[in-house]
């Protein structure tokens, strides 16, 4: 035991004697990411039956050496950070048949000279920024359809000499779903940020789908584009999701235009169909041709893993890293539990939870009905049983001839 503990450190150091460096450029371009994550996973719960949804992520980099900050003047020794949560709530809207939703999602992310959790140290180097998207939905579950919108808010708490010059900005952004339909655009007053067209066409049986057959192997496919900054030339984001083995097994992949092409690979294995567990093995191409290999498993409230292809996207250009995080992430549909982007409720999910007063009215005449059953057949069986008991057989009766 002793030897293998030896033989395991070794091998995290070995690694992360490897770890690509966190580059200035990559932090700076965390807020654009972040918009994009928030409302792509807004996309994902976004569905007409949705009740709400909660999740929240704490990421904790457990070796330093992992998260340098390299920059013009040199290699920094800092620490990542990367806090989140989010929630979604609709309600019915008395017996109209729409249901009225909110949502906000936070993230608190950046880079600084210590670790912390809520006050920061705000070094030369460092860079502390929070993103936010609220707004409003309202969808018609009886028509498969809705539509949402809102604002999003970036605020740079400190930003070091050695980025690119931030301030607060606020964005504007809507999306509408129809079936398995689903668009999104945002915009920086009038000046076109993103527009995204998502074609979920697999068969989930959560949201009234099948649970097997050739309708759940049908992919799922989000395509966006972006508009750039400096050279005016829009980029192509092109993903692919596709079930593989009964829902289970999933291939993943994203390519970018005009970038190199292919961006990322995945292979994500569910023991269950509802996602709230995973084991991944992820495959990153990065812009010299270089293949970075990954993986990591997810549990309910804990999430390890290493260069996750996933992360390097999402956090800061971070690669060669080892990741401890503590996350939370459950969507309730039709009065179902399902984890994000799940097909099918979750296992642990025993019985229905009532949060309709009509449904609850209905189950409690159902209970009092068959109760009342019960007790009527009850009361037949003892009458039977007491009409037995009190019947008289006549015995010794004599004939006599007349005379």
């Amino acid at each position: 035991m002793k030897t293998a503990c030896v033989v395991a450190w070794m091998l995290v150091f070995a690694l992360s004697a490897h770890a690509g460096h966190l580059k200035a450029s990559g932090v700076s371009a965390g807020g654009s990411i972040t918009r994009d994550l928030q409302l792509r996973e807004f996309g994902m719960v976004f569905h007409p039956g949705a009740d709400g949804y909660l999740g929240a992520n704490l990421l904790y980099f457990p070796l330093p050496s992992q998260s340098l900050l390299s920059t013009d003047y040199g290699k920094h020794e800092g620490y990542v950070l990367r806090q989140n949560f989010a929630g979604y709530f609709a309600e019915e809207l008395g017996k109209s048949g729409w249901d009225l939703g909110v949502l906000w999602w936070i993230e608190r992310h950046g880079w600084d000279s210590e670790d912390f959790a809520v006050f920061p140290n705000y070094g030369k180097f460092s860079l502390i920024r929070s993103v936010q998207t609220t707004g409003l939905s309202i969808a018609r579950p009886d028509l498969n359809l809705g539509i949402a919108g809102g604002i999003q808010y970036t605020n740079p708490e400190y930003v070091g000499k050695v980025y690119e010059p931030e301030s607060d900005t606020l964005y504007e952004w809507a999306a509408a779903t129809w079936g398995p339909i689903s668009a999104q655009t945002s915009f920086h007053h009038s000046s076109f940020r993103h527009a995204r067209l998502s074609l979920n066409l697999e068969s989930k049986k959560v949201l009234g789908g099948k649970e097997s057959g050739p309708l759940t192997y049908l992919p799922n496919i989000d395509v966006a584009i972006y508009a750039r900054n400096c050279d005016g030339e829009d980029s192509l984001r092109l993903f692919w999701e596709q079930n593989l083995i009964a829902q289970r097994l999933y291939a993943e992949v994203a390519v970018y235009f005009p970038d190199p092409a292919l961006r990322f690979v995945a292979l994500k294995y569910y023991p269950d169909p509802s996602k709230v567990i995973s084991i991944d093995v992820t495959c990153y191409r990065k812009s010299n041709g270089d293949f970075l290999w990954g993986g990591g498993i997810s549990m309910p409230f804990v999430r390890v893993a290493y260069n996750h292809a996933d992360d390097i996207e999402n956090v800061l250009g971070l690669r060669g890293t080892f990741v401890l995080q503590f996350h939370f992430g459950i969507e309730k549909i039709r009065d179902t539990f399902v984890g994000l982007n799940g097909s099918k409720a979750t296992p642990m999910m025993t019985r229905e939870i009532d949060t309709d007063e009509n449904v609850k009215k209905q189950r409690r005449e159902q209970r009092e009905q068959e109760f009342n059953e019960s007790r009527r057949k009850s009361n037949l069986q003892e009458s039977s049983s007491t009409n037995s008991a009190h019947e008289i057989t006549a015995t010794g009766i004599v004939w006599e001839n007349a005379k």
